[in-house]
């Protein structure tokens, strides 16, 4: 079994890239948060959701990297991502179903093999065949991911070439719950959704605040972070919220992972992540002896707002290995 943990030397090679340039984080990092990057397109599913779609691509693209986001959230959470890999990539940012600007598709059950089926849509409309492609997924992203390499294994290792695995898990995440609490909760909130989603706004962002700050991330938070965040959560339908949490908790593709072995793969958490703690990325490099394990000190779940310069440092790094000579 084999670890590459390789934090020490992520976080030097940002500080050596930040001084070589003489600016700091901040200043590298700066410009509002969110907006759209590229050209809108929209995708239809075949069950008749409409997945918002944006796609940056430049003249002559060598490579595609598609992001997935996570659980209320939209693709803007991967905004520091997307303004750092290079100009030679195309770019793709989707909202998943019933999130952000995408529909949420006809009544019925959620769940992550739904998802795995948007995210191959969204593959064969925005990327170009015979174009290598580079999966991100963070938190629910990350379970989408592992629902396609249980749906279309042979992807990986051909049109697929590497996946980023960022604060997420591949199954278990009902035990560390106490009890009937998980359920009871979810019965009160999908009851009371019509109420919930009627209250203004604001009252929802300043309701959901203090759980987006305690639970998405870690104690040197930026108050403008978890303000965006925030943002995101209190915009997304409770019933979209109940379903997908249920489906995140039934969540298990632990056996899917063998796909992911024919790939580059990285898997990142924050150590003080409290959603998919360290225990649940240790547990898919366990199953992926090659893959480059990361852990960020003193992080949350956030991990690409967090630590946007080592989250970019080691994308851009997969991202070399992925395309070597073999």
């Amino acid at each position: 079994m084999r670890y590459k943990v390789l934090v020490t030397g992520l976080l030097l090679g940002a500080a050596v890239g930040l001084l070589a340039r003489g600016r700091t984080t901040g200043e590298t990092l700066a410009g509002p948060l969110g907006g759209r990057r590229g050209r809108r397109l929209p995708v239809e599913t075949d069950d008749g959701a409409v997945i918002d779609v944006d796609v940056s691509e430049p003249v002559r693209p060598a490579y595609a990297v598609v992001f997935a986001h996570g659980w209320v959230l939209n693709r803007h959470s991967w905004h520091y991502q997307r303004e750092a890999l290079p100009g030679e990539a195309i770019l793709v940012g989707y909202d998943q179903r019933g999130h952000g600007a995408s529909t949420a598709g006809p009544a019925g059950p959620c769940s992550i093999e739904r998802l795995a089926a948007d995210l191959e849509a969204v593959i064969d409309a925005a990327v170009p065949p015979g174009l290598p492609v580079v999966l991100a997924g963070h938190s629910m992203g990350g379970m989408t991911i592992m629902g396609l390499a249980a749906r279309r294994p042979e992807l990986f290792g051909g049109r697929i070439v590497a996946v980023a695995l960022i604060s997420t898990s591949a199954g278990r995440l009902a035990e560390g719950l106490t009890g009937r609490a998980a359920p009871l909760l979810l019965n009160r909130l999908q009851a009371r959704a019509a109420l919930i989603d009627a209250s203004p706004p604001r009252l929802r962002a300043g309701t959901n605040w203090p759980v987006t700050r305690l639970a998405a991330f870690g104690p040197k938070a930026r108050g403008h972070h978890v303000r965006f965040i925030n943002q995101m959560v209190a915009s997304t339908p409770t019933e979209v919220m109940v379903g997908y949490l249920r489906a995140i908790l039934a969540h298990d593709k632990l056996a899917a992972l063998q796909a992911l072995s024919r790939v580059e793969t990285l898997v990142m958490v924050g150590a003080r992540d409290r959603l998919t703690t360290p225990a649940h990325a240790r547990r898919i490099a366990a199953a992926l002896p090659d893959a480059t394990l990361v852990i960020a000190p003193g992080a949350g779940h956030m991990l690409g707002l967090e630590r946007p310069e080592l989250v970019n440092t080691a994308l851009k790094a997969l991202i070399r290995r992925s395309l070597a000579p073999q």
